[in-house]
């Protein structure tokens, strides 16, 4: 996988605000977003009213066609004219060798990162699981062997009675106290 990071500084004479920076930069962002698929943000300068330096980061697993894209890039942004270009700089980075050594992944790597079966048999739910428990009681009543090893119970979590069967509000409430509370539920 290589990765292409280009930077160009412009030169934004007319502006005389942020404001004004801001519409300039953004025109150029939109139309290299449009027709190119590359990252563009602006990464340094961000409170001069008159020069921005903006970045961008192209994708891919040939080094020679994300070198063409950001040379074309460049040059789009140039041609473009809304502001004139004073400087620009392009690295090409190689990724992937030195994670995985021959481009593999061995077993041994994975070990230490337990699954998803080993998350739910400790009781472990995410927040788009616990939300749905009550519409799982209604789908998945047939598939029930009636054991009481329908799915596990998180740690520390009481137990409904057998015969009744989770609301959806009360799923609701169950995974509202699971979550972190947002900031203007805080008191």
């Amino acid at each position: 996988m290589f990765v292409c990071v280009g930077r160009v500084t412009l030169q934004i004479p007319e502006s005389g605000s942020l404001k004004a920076k801001r519409q300039v930069l953004r025109r150029i962002t939109d139309r290299v977003k449009a027709r190119f698929n590359a990252s563009v943000a602006e990464v340094d300068d961000n409170d001069l009213w008159q020069k921005a330096q903006l970045a961008m980061a192209v994708v891919g697993n040939d080094r020679r066609h994300v070198g063409e894209q950001m040379d074309k890039i460049l040059q789009f942004i140039e041609d473009l004219y809304v502001a004139p270009v004073t400087g620009r700089e392009v690295e090409t980075l190689s990724f992937g060798d030195e994670l995985y050594g021959s481009g593999r992944r061995d077993e041994d790597d994975e070990a230490h990162v337990p699954s998803l079966a080993d998350a739910l048999a400790a009781g472990q739910r995410s927040l788009a699981e616990a939300e749905g428990l009550g519409e799982w009681d209604r789908r998945h009543e047939a598939a029930s062997d009636g054991m009481g090893a329908d799915r596990p119970a998180p740690a520390g979590a009481r137990l409904r009675p057998p015969g009744r069967k989770l609301s959806l509000d009360e799923a609701r409430a169950r995974a509202r106290a699971l979550r972190n509370p947002r900031d203007w539920e805080k008191k």
